[in-house]
């Protein structure tokens, strides 16, 4: 057996030890489907806006509707991704227009937040509990690269202007490092947070966290077995108890979008056959809308990161069809680590890299979604 190999199993070991199951009455806190009024009489309806660009490079937004219907967008950027001067910057949207825009956390911030050297930012992703709080679980790199990173968990009153509270989660038993968060957070009935990560130290897996209002972790366990190289995964539940799980790939062998799914509410997880959509080692991100349908955001290539597409499912992931194309670039370019959001209205939000300049915000109703996609997207459409 290899170095690499005994590691690995040894690694295994000690997660399956400590993996936590206190909680036995696991359950999604799921809104029963309703079809949204505007299905049926709007028009359909889209727009995109392009956010702020304070740094030279931004990357991996991530979204959260606050209590008053604003959203909040953050992501990091800077010279470069993993460069000492990386930040965490925010926007706030309402009624389609960028009302604010700040430098939200930086890591000399962190670092002071949690007695730790902290040398690069990355990840964001923000989430609104049930007090009206809006927290964020960010990544954090104090030595080497993203695979010695660990997540901090922070809370703010203020609306992501400043940040207290804040810890690193303890999600891996050998030093904690190398677990990185990118995915929206799933409400659990209890007022506890499911909290989609993963692993990347010598081998890459999923992994399902649990954690009550406070940060402290309940549950951390794999996602699928050791077979593949799965990561990022997105989690949507249609139940109380049952959830599906896509991920990216890290296989060349296999660069298709993963699937994994829970029947217990998380306890357990089970990785089923890969989705019949190319994935070209890039974040996909999926959401259940409020009719029930899943809609899925991916680069849907086996090389590059120039197309961002969305495919849907009616029938609880057991079947996916293409559905609208986002964009659409030349080769070389970059529409990537796409993230979804819903409002109360029914309008679906999707926030992504554009280009590795920017972030762009896109919005658009399920009556758009069922229009036919008969007009080539636009070809670098700079803004």
């Amino acid at each position: 057996m290899s170095r690499g190999s005994i590691a690995f199993l040894a690694i295994g070991l000690v997660a399956a030890a400590l993996s936590s199951h206190e909680l036995t009455d696991a359950r999604f806190a799921v809104i029963p489907a309703v079809a949204p009024s505007e299905t049926k009489s709007a028009e359909p309806l889209f727009a995109s806006i392009d956010l702020p660009r304070p740094t030279p490079t931004a990357h991996a937004s991530s979204m959260a509707f606050m209590h008053d219907g604003s959203l909040l967008i953050a992501w990091f950027g800077g010279t470069r991704e993993g460069a000492g001067d990386v930040a965490i910057q925010m926007a706030k949207v309402k009624d389609g227009r960028v009302q604010d825009s700040w430098t939200s956390l930086t890591c000399d911030q962190l670092e002071a937040l949690t007695h730790r050297v902290i040398r690069t930012l990355g990840n964001p992703v923000l989430w609104v509990d049930t007090n009206g709080r809006m927290c964020m679980c960010v990544v954090s790199v104090s030595y080497g690269g993203w695979s010695g990173s660990a997540v901090n968990q922070l809370q703010s009153d203020d609306g992501g202007r400043s940040w207290s509270k804040a810890h690193r989660l303890i999600l891996s038993p050998l030093f904690n490092f190398s677990t990185l968060v990118r995915n929206q957070t799933v409400a659990m009935e209890d007022g506890t947070i499911g909290l989609p990560a993963y692993h990347e130290f010598l081998h890459k897996w999923g992994t399902w966290v649990r954690m009550n209002a406070a940060g402290r972790v309940l549950q951390c366990d794999r996602m699928h077995s050791a077979a593949g190289e799965w990561l990022q995964p997105a989690v949507a539940a249609t139940s109380a108890t049952e959830a599906v799980a896509v991920l990216r790939s890290a296989n060349i062998t296999e660069p298709v979008i993963g699937q994994s799914a829970t029947r217990d509410g998380g306890q357990t997880w089970l990785m089923k056959a890969p989705l019949d959509i190319p994935n070209p080692n890039s974040s996909v991100s999926m959401i259940r809308l409020a009719d029930g349908s899943l809609l899925i955001a991916a680069n849907p290539l086996v090389t590059g990161r120039n197309v961002l597409q969305l495919f849907r499912s009616h029938d609880g992931g057991a079947h996916w069809s293409a559905s609208r194309t986002i964009e659409r670039g030349k080769k070389g370019g970059e529409f990537s680590y796409p993230f979804f959001a819903q409002s109360v209205n029914g309008m679906i939000q999707l926030s992504y890299t554009w280009q590795r300049k920017g972030i762009r915000l896109c919005v658009f109703n399920t009556r758009w979604l069922d229009t036919d996609d008969t007009e080539s997207p636009p070809m670098e459409n700079t803004p």
